[in-house]
């Protein structure tokens, strides 16, 4: 999408954990000029500081286990006064009770691969449903190489006020009805700005 804009980048740099991801996207879209695809880990070098002038993060901190090392990753990449955009699924309050019923019903069908979805407890559901900035329940951990959480205790805000402590936070946007607010969306959106805070190198 970003290459076909009027207003297109000079260069594009999808970055992956997945060494798979990583050649399958270099396959189907490699032949685009000015776009490349590199693991993860390149962003650490000395030449990725402060290079890029806008960084994309969909649907991925959800899953992060070691947050404090993406985010600061993100700041390094970034150029001073560029921009971040975030965006993450919405696991609390209301949206969680219709998320999880969702769920369910798909897994009954035989949807996807929803008939493993974790399920909540009482008290967690209660846990999700009173949410604040602070991480309101322990999150379940899976992988060994590659540690990852489902959706399960995933709290926007409490990943908001992470990402406030580095960026400045410009806007927060809700999905799909914008009007209802983050609190009664299916996923929200950050809009950050790199200011002077400390980011030190990984």
């Amino acid at each position: 999408m970003l290459c076909s804009s009027a207003d297109r980048p000079a260069d594009a740099v999808g970055v992956e954990l997945d060494a798979f991801q990583i050649d399958d996207c270099r396959a189907r879209l490699g032949q685009l000029q000015g776009l490349s695809f590199e693991p993860i880990a390149s962003l650490d070098t000395a030449e990725q500081s402060g290079r890029f002038d806008a960084v994309i993060c969909m649907e991925v901190l959800e899953h992060v286990v070691d947050l404090e090392t993406v985010i600061t990753r993100l700041w390094w990449a970034l150029a001073p006064g560029g921009t971040l955009i975030v965006s993450v699924p919405v696991e609390t309050g209301v949206p969680l009770l219709i998320k999880q019923a969702a769920r369910r019903v798909a897994g009954w069908r035989g949807l996807g691969d929803y008939a493993h979805t974790t399920g909540y407890t009482p008290a967690e559901y209660w846990a999700g449903l009173t949410a604040g900035r602070t991480q309101h329940m322990p999150r379940p951990q899976y992988g060994d190489e590659t540690p990852f959480h489902d959706h399960k205790g995933f709290n926007w805000m409490s990943l908001r006020e992470k990402l406030r402590r580095r960026f400045t936070l410009e806007e927060t946007l809700a999905s799909p009805i914008a009007w209802l607010g983050p609190h009664l969306a299916s996923q929200v959106w950050f809009v950050m700005r790199k200011g002077n805070a400390p980011g030190n190198r990984l």
